[in-house]
């Protein structure tokens, strides 16, 4: 009878609400616990649906990304513009030299015009004075001749200057302002020669009366001289 009753005392006290509560109690922390668990796991130890990532060596080299040249010619370069110039240090030389004395050569040529100018001009009135009747003064006679001399000496001096540049390009023969130069100049050579003579053979003739003749033959060659070393000079000028 007593077993019967402390068997009843038992199965009582597991059946009460407390007891229930403590069981349910156990296993929410016995869940938890489990839960607690799988989430403290490291991140390498889950696994992972992704890719691994490929490895790269040490010493591979690095590949830099090219950018694009902005530098561009919208024109394409002619093979003449990418060929290189050949240049000969003679022939540059040549060049300038004869540049440097064709210069001074036009410079000089046109101070002789003008000096052969005021010659003309000074032999004018010189001539006047002794032969038509100025009264034979001589005050002239001084001037003209140091004209002339400055004169000849400057035209010897241009025509030795473009004589002696040196021409580095050969130059077919045609009918340009530098042929016609030429040729003038040549006219005024031949007329400066004949006015050197005839200025001498004139004072030899003092006193006669061939010497008026040969003062009047002097004077005309003078303004055909003058006549041509402007037209030379206008050649190169214009």
């Amino acid at each position: 009878m007593s077993r019967t009753v402390v068997a009843l005392l038992v199965l009582l006290v597991a059946a009460s609400p407390s007891s229930a509560y403590a069981v349910g109690k156990k296993k929410a922390a016995s869940t938890q616990t489990s839960q607690k668990s799988t989430e403290s796991k490291p991140a390498e130890q889950q696994p992972s649906e992704s890719k691994p990532a490929e490895t790269r060596p040490a010493d591979a080299p690095v590949q830099q990304t090219e950018e694009p040249d902005m530098d561009f010619d919208l024109l394409e370069p002619s093979p003449a513009a990418e060929a290189p110039r050949l240049v000969d240090p003679e022939l540059e030389k040549a060049i300038a030299t004869r540049r440097t004395m064709l210069t001074v050569h036009q410079g000089l040529g046109l101070a002789t015009l003008t000096t052969l100018a005021a010659t003309i001009v000074v032999g004018q009135l010189h001539f006047d004075d002794r032969y038509r009747g100025g009264g034979d003064t001589g005050r002239y006679a001084g001037l003209h001749k140091g004209l002339v001399i400055a004169s000849s000496t400057l035209f010897v001096g241009t025509g030795m200057l473009g004589l002696f540049a040196p021409t580095p390009f050969k130059k077919e023969l045609r009918l340009d302002t530098i042929t016609l130069h030429k040729f003038f100049v040549s006219l005024a050579t031949v007329g400066m020669l004949t006015q050197v003579v005839l200025g001498l053979v004139t004072a030899s003739n003092e006193g006669q009366l061939s010497q008026v003749r040969l003062a009047t033959a002097h004077q005309v060659v003078g303004y055909a001289t003058l006549g041509a070393v402007a037209a030379g000079a206008l050649m190169i000028v214009f």
